[in-house]
């Protein structure tokens, strides 16, 4: 399994997450933004978090979304898809 390059950052964006209301991550493509950022936001906000994924176009948005929903730990995510 690939790490990627956002997910060596886990700990560090959780806590600021925490402490934050707003946090600004960039990253290169490829680098797990999409994939791995709604995962960390669930995780540092608990259960009332609620995560868009956008995508410039209605396909890469769905795919995003349930990759994302398909990855993640908590069963509770894929009943918003």
């Amino acid at each position: 399994m690939q790490v990627l390059p956002v997910s060596e950052h886990r700990a560090e964006i959780v806590r600021r997450l925490r402490e934050s209301r707003a946090l600004v991550v960039c990253g290169g493509t490829g680098s797990g933004k999409t994939t791995q950022l709604p995962k960390m936001v669930l995780e540092a906000l608990g259960g009332a978090a609620r995560v868009a994924c956008t995508q410039p176009r209605r396909l890469a948005a769905v795919t995003v979304a349930e990759r994302v929903a398909a990855g993640a730990e908590d069963a509770r995510v894929s009943k918003f898809l």
